[in-house]
């Protein structure tokens, strides 16, 4: 016969510990009612979060076996969890002394993994204490779960600060533990939990997945098929008579009432397109992010890495919301899983994924031998912390949820609480003689592995390496009146540099089929045709050059991975089609740009068009066509023509950022078609002249579908042509743009120039300053290295 464990109440033998235990309660209590504002209590930089820790790190190492903190790591979850905590420990260091309090708190994600260690530890100190948690979670559920909801419902009352899927996952906590019985609750807890449960999950796509997914899989894993089946009807039932009524809650904190038609709006716009609100716009713009993420990690240069705790990640990829109604900015993107992998790099989200799996499979294996062993108990306890736990994993893939304390602290413990009941139950099934034997350990083996892997992963960064500077060489003069200056047809390999080209009859050089071509420091002036053309070519690299009075500057047809850098533009001649200084034609795929180029018309000498165009070009997802901190003075007299035209003709994945526009002509920056375009923190400024019209605008004027359009962080002075204001203009026509974060100021145009930040430039474009501190464009600003060979090629 097996025997059961029975789980008593802990004599009071250490009141340090109890007193934790107690106050964990209360923090649980805290964060489900009151949320950020309970949070917040306390003296920075040692909010409730930081002390609640603090005296449950004092009462484990005052415990009779202060050992214990080292004894959990005899798991492989809690190996996962110290690898995880040290990976994140690490990238935060990094950038302590740049971001001081931010690094810290961006790093709490996977620090506050300290509260699992000191559960474990009180645990294994007193296997008793299991039984004063259970009594947490049954008083938390009977008491503190209502009034979570009610504080939800009046959520617009001073220090009600919880969140849907903050309750949403306490509310799943509390079901489960009602489902397996192990609180004892009357039909109107069940009711009252059930509007509760149904007010979270109306209000967001996370909440209802966090409540529904958890509760389904309970009840199938304790067989309650019928009950899961009438909860099916019943509720379908519900939102057919809501529906057939039109019933629809207005609830004080939430823009989103709370109806039929949100709950279906909810449910189908996981899967499909949905116009309910602004449903489709927000899983667009994180869908968006994410992939920019996934582009700078997985295929970029912070694979290893990441972007490291302490930056603002909204604020570094261009994806800032949160200031409209005067709130905090949004630091991070909206799911957990990309949190690690934009601030630990591959590395940390590897780790994570590995602690949850590992975690889970460990309580999945507890739950199993619990049953089938017939300890009811340990099963239906198994089976309420993992749901648990699933619940808020849930959440914090579709929202900004262990980031913060008031579910991070839940979280951790709760993954204490699994590894330490493991712990326990895996001693008391091997000590029980009626009990099979458990197969043999191997600890030591695990954790040195996990050691040795923690401690490699720094090696595998990458160290950025020395650069060494290049001597200037003599140049030489190339003129042809009666055709381009010089030809390069079928090359590859080729570097053309120091040369001084014009006039020409034609362009002033003329690429063609080429790979693997670096056009550097050449000067090119009075050209028939285009100062540098390049055609069906790949891998181009146009960079410190001068061009002026050509009939338009640089372009690139038909040809992928062109890269133009630090050039001088000034006075292209046009008019339409030409008189572009930088235009992109039919260029597609990873590694385009343009950057830190300097463009500048004076009025008179020449009739400019769009002054960087991109027309039918397309990047890929993660590695968009970037025209970033250029810097565009002048323009006109066209009145089509501009500043910084995307999807011109349509086109896919092509940003401008961080770009400075002085009266660039008849617009500033626009969208004219295409999807997956963006417009981000730059600067646009225009004084009223007989030409000008809108500082940026998106309008679809073409066949092709426009979709997918974030206009976000930009600053804009722009004066039509009546002398009114015009900064922006939205045709409507592009689906899911989304507009945040841009202001309208007067700006002073010298005062512009000198804030713009510098570029690695040498001798053309933004030279950078002796002092200009790091880039943030690393890839796009780097100094040009040293080549192999050097030649001029006529």
């Amino acid at each position: 016969m097996t025997t059961t464990t029975i789980v008593r109440p802990l004599p009071r033998e250490s009141r340090l510990a109890e007193l934790f235990l107690a106050a964990l309660g209360i923090a649980f209590a805290g964060y489900m009612i009151f949320g950020k504002s309970f949070a917040y209590l306390g003296l920075p930089p040692l909010y409730a979060g930081e002390l609640l820790f603090l005296l449950g790190l004092t009462a484990a190492l005052r415990a009779r076996t202060g050992l214990n903190l080292v004894a959990g790591l005899a798991t492989a979850p809690a190996l996962c969890v110290a690898a995880l905590m040290g990976w994140v420990l690490l990238r935060t260091l990094a950038g302590l002394r740049e971001y001081r309090v931010d690094a810290l708190r961006d790093g709490a994600v996977a620090l506050y993994g300290g509260y699992a260690f000191v559960v474990i530890a009180l645990l294994l100190d007193d296997p008793r204490r299991l039984g004063l948690l259970l009594r947490m979670f049954r008083w938390l559920a009977r008491f503190a779960i209502p009034m979570a909801i009610i504080a939800f419902i009046l959520g617009d009352v001073p220090f009600f600060a919880a969140r849907a899927g903050e309750l949403a996952a306490h509310l799943t906590g509390a079901l489960v533990l009602a489902l397996v019985g192990l609180v004892r609750v009357g039909p109107r807890w069940f009711l009252f939990v059930a509007l509760g449960a149904m007010l979270a999950a109306a209000q967001n796509r996370g909440s209802m997945l966090a409540i529904a997914v958890p509760v389904g899989l309970a009840l199938v894993a304790v067989g309650q098929w019928k009950r899961l089946a009438a909860t099916l009807i019943l509720g379908a039932g519900l939102l057919s008579a809501a529906a057939a009524l039109d019933l629809e809650v207005e609830l004080p904190n939430s823009d989103r009432p709370v109806s039929a038609a949100a709950m279906v709006n909810n449910i189908t716009s996981i899967v499909a397109p949905s116009t309910g609100g602004n449903l489709d716009d927000t899983k667009q713009w994180r869908l968006r992010w994410w992939n920019t993420i996934v582009g700078y990690t997985v295929h970029g240069p912070y694979f290893w890495t990441g972007k490291g705790f302490g930056p603002n990640l909204a604020e570094t990829d261009g994806y800032v919301v949160g200031l409209e109604n005067g709130g905090p900015t949004l630091r991070s993107p909206h799911s957990i899983h990309m949190t690690y992998l934009a601030r630990g790099g591959v590395p940390g989200l590897v780790l994570w994924l590995l602690t949850c799996a590992v975690w889970m499979a460990a309580m999945l294996a507890a739950f199993w031998r619990a049953r089938r062993l017939g300890e009811r108990r340990w099963e239906s306890f198994f089976l309420f912390i993992a749901c648990y736990v699933a619940s808020i994993i849930i959440d914090a893939s579709f929202d900004v949820a262990l980031e913060g304390p008031m579910l991070a602290v839940p979280f951790w413990t709760l993954i204490g609480i699994g590894i330490g009941a493991a712990m326990i139950f895996r001693a008391q099934v091997t000590a029980s003689p009626t009990s099979p034997p458990a197969p043999p350990r191997r600890s030591g083996g695990l954790r040195g592995a996990a050691l040795i892997a923690l401690a490699a992963l720094p090696a595998l960064a990458p160290w950025p390496g020395a650069s060494s500077a290049r001597a200037e060489e003599g140049r030489r003069a190339v003129s042809d009146p009666s055709g381009p200056c010089l030809v390069l047809r079928d090359v590859a390999d080729r570097t053309i540099e120091n040369l001084d080209l014009g006039p020409c009859g034609g362009e002033g050089l003329r690429v063609e089929r080429a790979r693997n071509v670096t056009i550097r420091n050449l000067t090119i002036r009075d050209t028939g045709d285009v100062g540098i053309y390049v055609e069906a070519s790949e891998g181009v690299r146009i960079e410190e050059n001068r061009i002026e009075n050509a009939l338009s500057g640089i372009r690139a047809l038909s040809s992928s991975g062109v890269e133009v850098r630090c050039n001088s533009l000034r006075n292209v001649r046009g008019p339409i089609p030409a008189g572009q200084f930088v235009q992109f034609d039919k260029v597609t795929g990873a590694g385009n740009g343009i950057a830190c180029n300097i463009g500048e018309s004076e009025p008179g000498r020449g009739v400019p068009e769009d002054a960087i165009s991109l027309f039918q070009s397309r990047g890929q997802p993660g590695a968009p066509i970037l025209v970033s901190r250029n810097r565009l003075v002048g323009g006109g007299p066209s009145q089509s023509g501009g500043g910084i035209m995307l999807g011109d003709g349509g086109g896919s994945y092509l940003e401008a950022r961080d770009n400075l526009l002085i009266d660039p002509g008849q617009y500033g920056i626009a969208v004219a078609s295409g999807d997956h375009m963006t417009i981000a923190g730059n600067v646009v400024i225009a004084r009223p002249q007989a030409f000008t019209n809108v500082g940026i605008s998106v309008w679809n004027q073409y066949p092709e579908p426009c979709h997918s359009v974030t206009v976000s962080g930009n600053t804009v002075d722009w004066r039509a042509r009546t002398g009114r204001p015009n900064p922006w203009w939205d045709a409507k026509n592009c689906a899911g743009t989304l507009w945040s974060l841009n202001r309208t100021l007067p700006l002073d145009p010298q005062r512009e120039i000198a804030a713009q930040p510098a570029c690695a430039c040498r001798a053309a474009g933004r030279t950078a300053r002796p002092e200009a501190g790091k880039e943030s464009l690393k890839e796009s600003l780097k100094e040009p290295g040293k080549d192999s060979a050097k030649e001029a090629a006529r």
